[in-house]
């Protein structure tokens, strides 16, 4: 679940993921948005910009997540943050006394993966808890470059699921191409404004 500031971001995102996730014929009237004149790449690059900026003001206040354990398939109450340069996802376990605190580099991220498609690289106990559960539709699995063991989160929801995979990976790309410039950077280094 998303904190309550989050919700009233964006009202349109849920439709908005479905169409780029889901509609790769783009915009029946050619390449120009027809209200705007402006071309068709240049206003989906924009609603895209968008859709991230929105998931990383979310993000570094904290979201609410599950975090799966690799080695047992539990799953314990936990909250995710992006760190104000982007360059960081933290996750913590909502305990008070903080027993899970990991602190992760976007750059190292290989990908993000739903269910279906980490199964290859999940630990077995993780594949057994989820894979006939019904919680498998809000799984994601996040994979290092470096093969170490992958961070497996269960979102509120398969449209808050679909919008963590697509921004971070983003955010990743990011990361990866800014990793090395001097300076904080942040939110107006990657949206422009």
């Amino acid at each position: 679940s998303t904190c309550c500031a989050c919700d009233r971001v964006d009202i349109g995102e849920e439709t908005f993921t479905q169409q780029v996730l889901h509609d790769p014929q783009g915009d029946p009237q050619g390449d120009r948005a027809p209200e705007s004149g402006v071309p068709q790449a240049a206003a989906e690059k924009s609603r895209l910009q968008e859709f991230v900026k929105d998931f990383a003001k979310c993000a570094v206040r904290g979201v609410h997540c599950r975090v799966v354990d690799s080695a047992t398939g539990n799953a314990f109450h936990a909250a995710y943050s992006v760190d104000a340069s982007l360059r960081r996802l933290i996750l913590r376990s909502d305990a008070s006394n903080d027993l899970y605190h990991r602190n992760l580099e976007m750059s190292r991220i290989k990908d993000v993966y739903d269910f279906e498609s980490a199964t290859e690289v999940l630990p077995e106990a993780v594949t057994h808890a989820i894979g006939g559960s019904d919680t498998r539709d809000r799984f994601l699995a996040i994979v290092f470059a470096d093969g170490s063991e992958p961070v497996c989160i269960l979102e509120a929801s398969v449209e808050e699921r679909d919008r963590f995979i697509m921004c971070v990976k983003i955010l990743r790309l990011y990361a990866q191409t800014h990793g090395t410039q001097s300076g904080e950077g942040g939110a107006e280094d990657v949206f422009g404004g």
